[in-house]
């Protein structure tokens, strides 16, 4: 088996051993994933002194995977629904692609949650019994001083238990970007604190930490030491402690009984399965072998919070190299809301990684940076001029790809372009005129092309499973705010050029439709003869030549495609597509299946993988992307290809202000419809 050692201070390595028997009373993990816990194992990676790191250390205790069973699988196991198969979380598991441990150590991953939540249990277990500890009270505001992954988690399950506020205390505003996705939480200055609250917990473990959480308590208030402490002596305000009448308490999962382990882990996975707390978000996300990166940006990187390993990395298609002789090097050019995307799949890609990143914005690039590797750049001109940028992934507004494309083909760095090719057909073409004239690879990213459900259904196709195909429909619908216009998704932003014709070329339908139009074109291997379409302006965009409700049909012989798409829909509902011809049925999303003519509906498949997330289906992107360049195999999807589906596009358009069907050949060949 594969495992994480570290055989001496800020040395990591991945290596090969025997897998463990396992003893009775313990099943056998084939994991997943594993998580770090960032104040232990920095502890141990940099021999600090409390850690008492005994050299090589094995280090790791929070896991996801599958039970493959031990002994019998122990008596007891059916009472707590475990099984062979059964996804699990998992204590006490190194860093390592097997585990055996105690049954007491698995607990059942439910159906609706995320197995990388459900690994960071033994930290929740820690939160959660010292905001116990600290007699957590109804809606009332709570402090947290210290924001790595135990602070995070001690702060999303307090909102979670009902806290009306809270409030995340670190030395550096670092890891500030984590509280985003937390409407009820403000991060604040220890220097600047304003006013106190009942409650407040320490999870710096850390003297000065202790410090400014008594700072940042009521008088009367209660201030809970959680986890272990990382050093030997602190001063401790006593005569504060007195005259605020402070109640300092201490907590640490040691003092916890098997019942409040137990009690307490009902409780966690109850809040998981209300969806109510997540971690998956402030969490990078790396290959196994990738541990060493790991753990030089623990040390190194105060901006870092923790990273899930991942295990089960998938084998290489036959005849592919498992690995290339080193990861393609890719240099980000664009860290919005689509390229933090993007670095977050590098990280996790098997042959590819970020060494560079770049954003007229410096923050982005420098929060990119450390949240995800490489380093920041103050210019397109000195990321391009870095001799380990092999290639750059072009993650910038539509009407910037034609320039940046140019200079990146001119440095003779390989490019992969985010989609659309171009805010226009026009710079579209120019743009495929110069990679066809370079010796670099170029391609443009699709993500849905590599959605393995998308590739069961091609093959299905092109084998005649439901016979000749007679019609396609595909749905997409969303919900998205004013402020994305301003801001994207993540707020991260402040731009108007989502709101300008000119430079976004239009909005639902280059932005987001065109994954699906690329996808019908891809599925039936055609191009379209003609396109009818009808669109409407964007009621929360205020901007005219942004539409939001789009129709679109697209006639390839005899086979008709309705494609429909808005972004203003309550409660949204995702994509979903359906293909149907002669003799039977192929459903495509959300979850995949074949039916034919006269045969029963199957029924869903329990033990199929979960769908891919939009991450994963990058990071197989940027693999692939890295083996054509390597092995001078076509790529996933060229610029001429995506040319065809941006003609497609223009089409529509055109037909919505004609009020008539546009052929988007014709107009390839430089046609005016």
């Amino acid at each position: 088996m594969r495992q994480v050692v570290l055989p001496g201070p800020g040395r990591c390595e991945v290596v090969e051993r025997y897998e463990p028997t396992a003893a009775p009373g313990h099943v056998v993990v084939d994991v997943s994933l594993s998580v770090l816990s960032p104040g232990t194992e920095r502890a141990i990676l940099l021999d600090r002194p409390t850690a008492d790191s005994r050299y090589p250390e094995s280090p790791g205790y929070m896991a996801a995977g599958t039970l493959r069973g031990g002994p019998g699988l122990p008596a007891g196991t059916r009472d707590l629904c475990l099984s062979a198969g059964t996804r699990v979380a998992v204590r006490r598991a190194r860093h390592a692609d097997v585990a055996v441990v105690p049954v007491r150590c698995v607990r059942a991953v439910p159906d609706r949650v995320r197995p990388i939540d459900a690994a960071v249990w033994q930290l929740a277990l820690t939160a959660l019994h010292g905001l116990e500890t600290g007699g957590q009270r109804g809606d009332e505001p709570v402090t947290v001083v210290g924001q790595g992954l135990l602070g995070i988690i001690t702060r999303r399950l307090a909102a979670a238990r009902g806290a009306s506020r809270v409030r995340a205390v670190a030395a550096s505003t670092a890891k500030a970007w984590t509280t985003r996705t937390e409407p009820s939480t403000v991060f604040e200055d220890p220097g600047r604190l304003g006013g106190g609250t009942p409650l407040v917990v320490d999870a710096t473990d850390s003297g000065p930490g202790l410090a400014v959480a008594i700072a940042a308590a009521d008088r009367g208030g209660r201030v809970v030491l959680l986890g272990s402490p990382r050093t030997d002596e602190a001063d401790v305000p006593l005569r504060e402690l007195h005259d605020r009448l402070l109640d300092l308490r201490g907590a640490h999962v040691s003092q916890l009984t098997e019942a409040d382990e137990e009690r307490l882990t009902d409780h966690f996975f109850t809040l998981l399965e209300q969806r109510r707390f997540t971690i998956a978000d402030v969490l990078s996300h790396y290959p196994a072998h990738k541990a060493p990166e790991v753990y030089r940006r623990l040390a190194d990187e105060r901006a870092f919070v923790s990273a899930a390993l991942h295990w089960n990395t998938p084998s290489p298609a036959p005849g592919r190299p498992a690995l290339t002789a080193r990861p393609m090097r890719f240099g980000l050019i664009g860290c919005g809301d689509i390229g933090i995307e993007d670095a977050r799949a590098l990280a996790a890609a098997d042959e590819a990684e970020m060494t560079a990143c770049h954003d007229p914005v410096a923050e982005l690039a420098d929060e990119t940076a450390a949240r995800f590797g490489g380093r920041p750049e103050a210019s397109v001109g000195s990321l391009l001029a870095r001799p380990d940028v092999d290639g750059v992934v072009i993650a910038t507004p539509h009407d910037t790809h034609e320039p940046l494309l140019t200079e990146a083909l001119a440095a003779g760095k390989h490019v992969l372009l985010e989609k659309p090719v171009a805010h226009d057909l026009a710079s579209a073409q120019r743009i495929v005129v110069r990679a066809r004239a370079g010796r670099p690879r170029t391609g443009i990213l699709f993500p849905t092309r590599t959605d393995p459900r998308f590739r069961q259904a091609r093959e299905a196709i092109e084998a005649g499973e439901i016979g000749s195909p007679l019609a396609i429909v595909t749905t997409y619908f969303t919900d998205k705010p004013a402020a994305y216009f301003l801001g994207g998704i993540s707020g991260r932003v402040s731009t108007t050029w989502r709101l300008s014709k000119e430079r976004a070329g239009g909005g639902f339908l280059i932005m987001n439709l065109i994954h699906q139009i690329d996808a019908v074109r891809a599925l039936l291997g055609r191009e379209p003869d003609r396109v009818y379409a009808e669109t409407a302006p964007s009621p929360t965009a205020g901007a005219p030549g942004i539409e939001d409700v789009v129709s679109v049909v697209l006639r390839f012989g005899t086979v008709v495609a309705t494609l429909v798409g808005s972004a203003s829909v309550v409660g949204g509902g995702g994509m979903k597509t359906r293909v149907w011809g002669e003799k039977g049925e192929i459903q495509l999303t959300p979850d995949y299946s074949l039916a034919h003519r006269g045969a029963p509906v199957p029924e869903a498949d329990s033990t199929a993988q979960p769908p891919p997330t939009a991450i994963d289906l990058r990071t197989t992107a940027f693999t692939r992307f890295a083996r054509a360049v390597h092995d001078g195999s076509p790529v996933d999807v060229s610029l001429a290809d995506g040319l065809r589906t941006q003609a497609v596009v223009e089409a529509a358009y055109a037909s919505a202000r004609l009020g008539r069907a546009v052929s988007p050949s014709a107009l390839l060949e430089g046609e005016t419809p």
